[in-house]
């Protein structure tokens, strides 16, 4: 299949560290276009699908690379230390990739993963919460609804959405399903104007009375179909993983940001000594330098201990499900206060549309958003705890 990786761990992440180097410099100069148009520039998302990244957590049986979950944190870190929403759309994809690709049958992997003509895997972006509705037909579902953030849709081959299955009409006790569409079938609404990962092209999208084959649908309750150690780790740890990437990633590219500017700048009356020469400034660095190292030593010892339950044949508990969950939550409101000190730090010249800090500072601020990562997990943790 497409995109084999090696079998080894260290190698696997080796050559997934490779594939973010190689689109580096693709992937940064097209920044500004997603600032501006709201979606990645179809060359940054042609390289991100090129490279293979969209099958970080793909089967390998279909070719993919079934990173672990430290692995994943690495690579998408890496990523988000050029581009945020890059990394987001790139998330997103990775983990609809990989759901399609463990629980799709062999008939619906026949449709969607081969295509010889392709040069890499399918991209696929999605939804999972189930806004829409899935009436029952012969070989299929009618499926109908909108749903919001549909990131990196704009530069997908395929979409997912999530609907319920109405009352009285459900087939062998089904509720909710995964419905695949191809994105020529989906309404894309122009509607992503934000303040934050404006790249991301996290636009609404919808359809109506859309028939959807049963072989291009799953259930929520289904158990994979392929997929080995990695699909043992369940919702919702099994997307916490990239959300604690991205934080940290973004958190890394505003340090060097305002690193490199401390001393080329200065605050106050011009002439007077630069940023970096503050005392204060230097106190600063100190503690983000050492609380970045804290939140990825927890985030990897916690993500770790989680891949050796997984490798040992059994379910993560509530309780460690809970703490994956809560170590995200941490980890980005962490990050976003990094990225705040380091924003704050530059003074006046961080307003500036150019300057790449304010951009960390409107990314991680969306991202911080985001469900998976609210503060309120924390709580949850240590109501468990």
């Amino acid at each position: 299949m497409l995109n084999t990786w090696p079998d080894d761990r260290l190698e696997k992440r080796e050559a997934l560290l490779s594939a973010v180097s190689s689109i580096s410099d693709i992937v940064a100069r097209n920044v500004s276009f997603g600032e501006e148009h709201c979606y990645l520039h179809p060359d940054s998302w042609d390289a991100i699908h090129d490279s293979g990244l969209l099958s970080l957590k793909l089967p390998s049986e279909i070719g993919g690379a079934e990173a672990d979950p430290v692995t994943q944190l690495e690579v998408l870190t890496a990523l988000a230390s050029i581009d945020t929403s890059a990394a987001w759309c790139t998330m997103v994809s990775a983990t609809n990739v990989g759901s399609a690709g463990a629980f799709l049958s062999d008939t619906g992997i026949d449709i969607v993963f081969a295509d010889e003509s392709s040069t890499s895997h399918p991209s696929i972006v999605g939804v999972g919460m189930p806004f829409g509705e899935a009436i029952p037909s012969e070989n299929g579902f009618f499926v109908t609804g909108r749903w919001p953030y549909g990131s990196g849709i704009k530069g997908s081959e395929w979409v997912t959405a999530g609907a319920k299955v109405l009352s009285g009409a459900q087939p062998s006790g089904v509720s909710e399903i995964r419905a695949l569409f191809r994105k020529s079938e989906v309404n894309i609404i122009d509607n992503w104007n934000v303040a934050g990962l404006r790249g991301s092209g996290s636009n609404d999208y919808e359809v109506s009375e859309l028939h959807v084959p049963l072989a291009l649908t799953w259930s929520g309750d289904d158990l994979p179909l392929r997929g080995g150690d990695l699909y043992r780790i369940k919702r919702p740890a099994f997307v916490v993983f990239g959300h604690a990437g991205i934080a940290i990633g973004t958190a890394k590219r505003s340090l060097e940001e305002i690193k490199s500017l401390s001393f080329s700048r200065t605050r106050g009356v011009p002439g007077q000594t630069s940023i970096g020469d503050s005392p204060h400034f230097q106190m600063m660095l100190g503690n983000i330098d050492l609380k970045m190292r804290s939140i990825e030593a927890l985030s990897k010892s916690v993500f770790e201990q989680a891949w050796d339950v997984a490798k040992s044949g059994n379910i993560l508990s509530e309780k460690e499900q809970f703490r994956i969950r809560a170590v995200g939550a941490w980890v980005t409101r962490e990050s976003l206060d990094i990225v705040d000190s380091c924003f704050h730090a530059a003074g006046g010249s961080a307003l500036n549309m150019d300057n790449p800090l304010q951009q960390c500072f409107r990314d991680m601020h969306a991202a911080a958003q985001h469900f998976m990562v609210s503060p309120d997990h924390v709580s949850s943790y240590g109501a468990i705890y």
